[in-house]
């Protein structure tokens, strides 16, 4: 077994233990042809780096695709990927076609949530959203297992629901621009359904939120923006009342989860991933206050809604899989704090 080594600059006893932990996930991986879509944002560039270094301290032999629009631009910011071995596809995933190869596993994740509002950029993610599932669904006909990343989100916005379970028959409002997402996600997953009806192993994972290293600190995550405030020196502001509830799940988790849906999910079958630990937003912020150092918390007021609670009901993938999130709120904001803090040094690629 060689030494763990991360490439984007994660810890790499963290990487190691990623891998001890996924170890019968990632060897049931051995000999595999996987295609990677999405693969430089940030979950793309966490599975990147957590098959590499498994491919190398475990000597699996998995062949890894990575479809990317802007390969250089990554390579640029992250040079030690360049001898990984992978095998870059660059094109928009709407454009993907059988001359990307056979392969026998596929993780699709490709599409920026965080986009702006104008209708165009509202066109465009749909769009990117449902051609992209159709292309790699046709890409994947002789596959042994897809995953396909969906999100949350197909629930419809925060609401009254305690923990959303994927029963739960709600959804977003289909004549507001605001739910292109969640609306692209719901029309995708049906593509995956109808795929598995066909006979396809494609499983779904309906992620949530998140928090660790390689998140956006300057984008509508508000545990990235609060911790961004902590470390550089800035009060966390928060403009409601801070009642709303929310939960994170930490990036080491978050993997372990994806690929034990991979490895041994039902066909056809979504799973929520995320935490089943609520957390008020006014909490969040006085965690990420007290942990990273900050300069106070200031609460504006502005009322919310009482009935505010986005977090998932994780039982299925408990029960079915042995899923469990291990890490918890503290440790992990400390952790992605910690990769925060040393960024700004330059000590890191981002």
């Amino acid at each position: 077994m060689r030494a763990v080594r991360s490439r984007s600059g994660l810890d790499a006893a963290e990487l190691r233990g990623a891998i001890d932990r996924g170890r019968n996930s990632l060897e049931s991986l051995a000999g595999a042809s996987l295609l990677l879509t999405g693969a430089t944002g940030w979950f793309g560039t966490w599975l990147l780096d957590l098959l590499c270094a498994a491919n190398e301290h475990l000597d699996l032999g998995i062949r890894l695709a990575a479809v990317s629009r802007a390969p250089a631009a990554f390579l640029a910011r992250h040079p030690q990927f360049a001898d990984s071995g992978i095998r870059w596809i660059e094109c928009d995933v709407r454009d993907l076609d059988a001359d990307a190869g056979r392969f026998t596993h596929v993780i699709h994740g490709a599409a920026d949530s965080s986009v702006t509002p104008d209708s165009s950029a509202q066109r465009r993610l749909f769009d990117t959203v449902i051609d992209g599932t159709r292309r790699v669904l046709d890409l994947a006909a002789s596959c042994k297992a897809v995953l396909f990343l969906s999100s949350g989100a197909i629930y419809g916005p925060p609401g009254p629901v305690r923990r959303y379970a994927e029963s739960d028959a709600g959804g977003p409002d289909p004549v507001s621009p605001k739910a292109a997402y969640a609306e692209a996600k719901r029309a995708a997953e049906q593509l995956c359904a109808l795929a598995a009806g066909r006979g396809l192993p494609v499983r779904i994972a309906r992620c949530f939120a998140f928090v660790g290293p390689h998140m956006p600190f300057d984008r509508h995550f508000a545990i990235g923006n609060f911790i961004a405030d902590a470390v550089d020196g800035r009060p966390i502001r928060i403009r409601s009342d801070g009642l709303p509830t929310r939960s994170y799940l930490y990036m080491t988790d978050l993997v372990q989860a994806l690929l034990s849906i991979l490895h041994g999910g039902r066909d056809g079958r979504a799973y929520n991933v995320g935490s089943d630990v609520p957390v008020s937003i006014g909490e969040l912020a006085r965690c990420i206050d007290r942990v990273a150092g900050g300069h106070g918390v200031v609460i504006e007021g502005a009322p919310s809604d009482p009935n505010d609670h986005y977090v998932p009901d994780t039982a299925r993938i408990a029960v079915e899989l042995g899923f469990r999130g291990e890490v918890p709120l503290e440790t992990a904001v400390a952790r992605t704090a910690a990769w925060y803090r040393d960024r700004l040094r330059g000590s890191m690629p981002s």
